[in-house]
């Protein structure tokens, strides 16, 4: 049995990190998984916690400068758990924004990521930019695997779907500034299109409550109307995977959202990202795409540019990042071996 730790409470994308962690776990390390919410006191799971192989802290942006006790609270005292603690796909924060040269944790944390690689063979990073700020913290047995979510299993090998645009995914921003460029984004992308289904996806819900502050919600509101005035069809996908199905029967990606974004790459779908902060700039540069990013200038030139420039090579431009997933896939592999 092994032991995982996952976060997700309403944003999709952290529904997806656990779900394609756990498919990966139980193909190639260990089909007996014990999950536990990452946002509690494990002490009263330590008996379980402690009778498993290794307790495995899966995916999402979980390098912040206070990991330990902050964003994994685990227990007061660590010499409790007695098994190896294993990162797993986790990347960084993002912050501070677009400088992770700038990026240090709070001693605390320190000793605890230090503590942890300390006990074992190595740990996995799901992009190259976490994977140089851990080495420049003296963490030098972690590999970058890509994240989870780059691995869809029935897909690892295919070639590209139908490059014929007919339905398209924009997903919206987490930021509620952004509510306007999410908009211009919308009608860029529209405009390239114009016989295409456009669905406006949100991936935090719409309205305000239930992890979403007032101002934020009021915002995403504001977005939804927007592209309802545009022509777009609002989703709400929160909460619930099976609200992403059909993704699957689109065509094209565009958007803020980091998961979204990989969840298409790896159906073979062609995806392009607006970084917010960090999290998306680890995933481009690991992938080999531009990154455009929400406080560049000529973000809805150089967008109306690619999309443009991919429509009259039918996307022909993705296959080499279909590649490198499929080719990064037997590092993935190795690393989960080794905590076999």
């Amino acid at each position: 049995m092994i032991t995982i730790l996952t976060g997700a409470k309403k944003n999709i994308g952290d529904y997806l990190i656990g779900d394609r962690a756990k498919s990966l776990l139980k193909e190639f390390v260990d089909d007996d998984i014990l999950e536990l919410d990452r946002f509690k006191d494990l002490t009263p799971h330590l008996d379980q916690i402690n009778s498993s192989r290794a307790l495995i802290l899966c995916g999402g942006p979980a390098y912040d400068e206070d990991i330990y006790p902050g964003i994994y609270p685990l227990v007061n005292d660590l010499s409790r758990i007695k098994v190896p603690i294993i990162p797993f796909g986790l990347g960084w924060s993002g912050k501070p924004i677009f400088q992770p040269k700038a990026f240090t944790f709070k001693p605390e944390a320190l000793d605890f990521i230090q503590s942890i690689h300390s006990k074992i063979e190595k740990s996995s990073c799901r992009d190259i930019v976490t994977e140089k700020i851990l080495n420049n913290q003296g963490i030098k047995n972690v590999i970058m695997t890509g994240c989870p979510v780059w691995y869809s299993l029935p897909d690892i090998g295919k070639k590209a779907k139908n490059t014929t645009i007919k339905k398209i995914v924009v997903t919206t921003p987490a930021g509620k500034h952004l509510w306007n460029q999410s908009n211009e984004v919308l009608k860029s992308v529209k405009k390239q299109f114009p016989e295409a289904e456009i669905i406006y996806s949100f991936h935090r819900g719409i309205y305000p409550g239930s992890g979403t502050p007032l101002r934020q919600g009021l915002s995403y509101m504001l977005m939804s109307f927007l592209g309802f005035i545009n022509g777009a069809k609002i989703v709400d996908v929160s909460y619930d995977l099976n609200k992403i199905k059909f993704y699957d029967e689109c065509d094209l990606h565009v958007g803020y959202r980091v998961h979204a974004h990989l969840y298409f790459l790896s159906k073979r779908i062609p995806s392009i990202l607006i970084n917010e902060d960090g999290r998306g700039l680890g995933m481009t540069e690991s992938l080999g795409q531009e990154n455009l990013t929400i406080n560049q200038e000529n973000l809805l030139e150089r967008l109306n540019f690619i999309l443009s420039n991919n429509k009259q090579n039918n996307f022909k431009w993705f296959d080499q990042v279909y590649n490198k997933i499929d080719s990064h896939f037997e590092v993935m592999k190795d690393f989960l071996k080794s905590i076999k």
